[in-house]
């Protein structure tokens, strides 16, 4: 049987390979990574033996340009258009397809049978999205529906943007000429390839030798470990340098091998495994690896990750503003985008004050530099002192430092300590910040977007805010509604949420039924819109057909009511205190119960296949 790796730009198109791979049984393994993510995965799969590879859109063509295994494309058909184009119809502003050729040719039929005014923007290459988007932007539009690229670049700058997701029949015809793809192409993969793959410019010491002691490989940084020239490398002299280093009894054994070892000067990590070299004969491969270098290593990671949450990705256009509550709310924040003062945001949990923040950073001067937030609930005051100043000992940079140009959002900041409340003063005040335990100071540019559930002025009577700090972080205050406030919002916040829904769980849902939309219009919301984002994702799993119907979604409707009844509108409840992991856990051990543990009932009713219904259960048990 061929074999296949499937590499899916989103979420959700891995979840409807896995679930049509239930039928047709294809040998496949499937990966989620975009454009050069997928590219990665690709060289990094390589060579496991896999005859063909499945990929979709931009990323299938920059597949097919830099990996020697044979690409297919999953194809956007006409039903893929029709269903996308369908969930938007109706929406009140212009609208713009881009994509490739082929796709806007059936975009445009499609359009005509629905009736819909389109905007056609043709692309040939990625370098071209940029350019097509401008133009839509100058042509006031305001959604971009299209393949990932395009989608995601479009989200970037700022328009609303809609991915025609692939459905069922495009998945199976992508399987199928693989199949076709695999059958012509398939090639023999021989051993050496792993000596391809090793390059000389690796950044640790590698050493291949077979089980005579032969060196095989020696490459720049192992021959500088070692101080010893490749042409006088033999396994005699390797000894003299450390035992370790020879041939050992692992290579018969197949046992790897992992020491620290003291070699010319500097403290190594030597990790041995056992490699077959020249055919089936086995051998040895030692990796070297200086404790400076992995030190150096993991402060860079420490660095990564943390730049990996410095970008704001919500646009004021991302934010649903039907209601004149939150027309004032946008209006009031585009102003405050042009300042560089401390900013006051005041909602309820759910409201939707971390987006805000990344919409007003977005629109300002400091757009291009870094956007840092921390939720001080989140956090005790050592760990939160932490994140916020850095450690100079554990080489860690803290979020101001990180930000610098940028904006640093932080959340819940009534929560914080009042020893913190007198470092975030000097900071604000002196422009400066310094790591804990021995950092020198470094000069930050850094505006502060703060935001606390209901106003500080209590924390300040009680003495439990400082109120300097108070005046000092006053230099603007946007207060959100609450949801109940605002229900002109629901019916497109609803809309968005299905987008969202479709690309997470892999369904195709093109709408929600009148009378659905009406009892969630009606709904109280003490959680807000992160309460409606939570009950429209529940609906959409629970969903079969490609409307959201009254009678599949009643009980959760009916529970909505009931809690409504007995529950308070409260300032400052959360939704039980419940996240979208905790809630999904909490259905599918309910539904569990209900179907006495039928794991096919259970996949039936949630909507998802068997193999995903599967490994969630393993999650819920691993961390019960």
């Amino acid at each position: 049987m061929n074999k296949i790796l499937v590499i899916a730009p989103y979420q959700g198109l891995k979840e409807l390979f896995l679930e049509v791979n239930e039928d047709l049984q294809k040998n496949i393994h499937v990966e989620v990574g975009d454009l050069y993510k997928g590219l990665a995965i690709a060289k990094e799969n390589e060579n496991k033996g896999y005859d063909v590879i499945i990929s979709r859109g931009a990323t299938a063509i920059l597949l097919q340009d830099h990996c020697q295994l044979p690409v297919v494309d999953v194809k956007i058909s006409g039903y893929d258009i029709l269903r996308t184009l369908t969930l938007i119809k109706g929406y009140p502003e212009k609208i713009g397809v881009m994509s490739y050729r082929n796709t806007i040719q059936g975009a445009d039929v499609v359009g005509k049978l629905l009736e819909m005014d389109l905007t056609f923007f043709p692309i040939s290459t990625e370098m071209e999205i940029e350019g097509q988007i401008r133009s839509a932007i100058d042509q006031n539009i305001q959604v971009i529906i299209g393949d990932r690229i395009s989608t995601y670049t479009a989200s970037q700058m700022g328009l609303k943007a809609i991915l025609i997701t692939s459905g069922r029949e495009s998945v199976e015809e992508a399987l199928k000429e693989a199949e076709k793809v695999a059958y012509y192409t398939k090639k023999e993969r021989t051993l050496r390839q792993l000596y391809e793959s090793i390059v000389q410019d690796y950044p640790d010491g590698i050493l291949v030798m077979d089980e005579h002691g032969q060196i095989q490989v020696l490459n720049d940084k192992a021959e500088k470990l070692l101080d010893l020239p490749k042409e006088q490398a033999t396994v005699q002299k390797l000894r003299g340098i450390h035992p370790a280093l020879g041939v050992s009894h692992g290579a018969q054994s197949g046992t790897d091998i992992k020491e620290i070892i003291e070699m010319n000067g500097d403290t190594v990590i030597l990790n041995k495994s056992t490699i077959a070299v020249q055919g089936n004969l086995p051998g040895e491969l030692t990796i070297l690896q200086t404790v400076s270098d992995i030190q150096e290593t993991e402060s860079l990671v420490r660095q990564k990750q943390s730049l990996k949450s410095s970008r704001a990705t919500k646009h004021f256009n991302h934010l649903v503003a039907s209601s004149p509550a939150m027309k004032e709310v946008i209006r009031t924040a585009k102003q405050f985008s042009k300042s560089n003062s401390p900013l006051l945001i005041y909602g309820e949990p759910g409201t939707g004050k971390h987006s805000l923040a990344q919409a007003i950073h977005n629109a300002s001067g400091r757009k291009k530099q870094p956007f840092l937030f921390i939720n001080c609930e989140a956090f005790n005051e050592k760990n939160t002192e932490l994140k916020l100043l850095g450690d100079h000992q554990e080489q860690v940079p803290g979020i101001f430092e990180i930000a610098h140009g940028g904006t640093v959002f932080i959340d819940a900041i009534g929560k914080l300590s009042l020893s913190l409340q007198a470092k975030l003063i000097n900071i604000l005040m002196e422009k400066k910040v310094s790591r804990q335990n021995g950092g020198k100071t470094i000069p930050i540019d850094v505006r502060i977007i703060a935001a606390h559930p209901n106003s500080l002025h209590e924390l300040v009577e009680s003495g439990r805010f400082r109120e300097d700090l108070y005046y000092l972080l006053n230099g603007g205050t946007i207060v959100i509604p609450p949801l109940r406030e605002r229900r002109e919002d629901i019916r497109e916040l609803i809309r968005w949420f299905i987008v969202s829904a479709n690309l997470k769980i892999g369904k195709q849902i093109v709408g929600c039924r009148e009378e659905v939309q009406n009892r969630l219009i009606q709904a109280s919301w003490p959680g807000n819109v992160l309460e409606l984002e939570l009950m429209v994702e529940r609906m959409c799993v629970f969903t079969s057909g490609p409307f959201i119907e009254l009678k599949d979604v009643l009980p959760f409707l009916e529970e909505m009511d009931m809690n409504a009844n007995h529950q308070p509108h409260v300032q400052g409840v959360d939704i039980a205190g419940k996240t979208l992991d905790q809630l999904e856990k909490e259905i599918i051990s309910k539904v569990l119960e209900e179907e006495n543990h039928n794991q096919t009932s259970v996949a039936k009713r949630l909507g998802i296949n068997r193999s995903t219904l599967w490994r969630k259960i393993k999650e819920i048990e691993l961390n019960q």
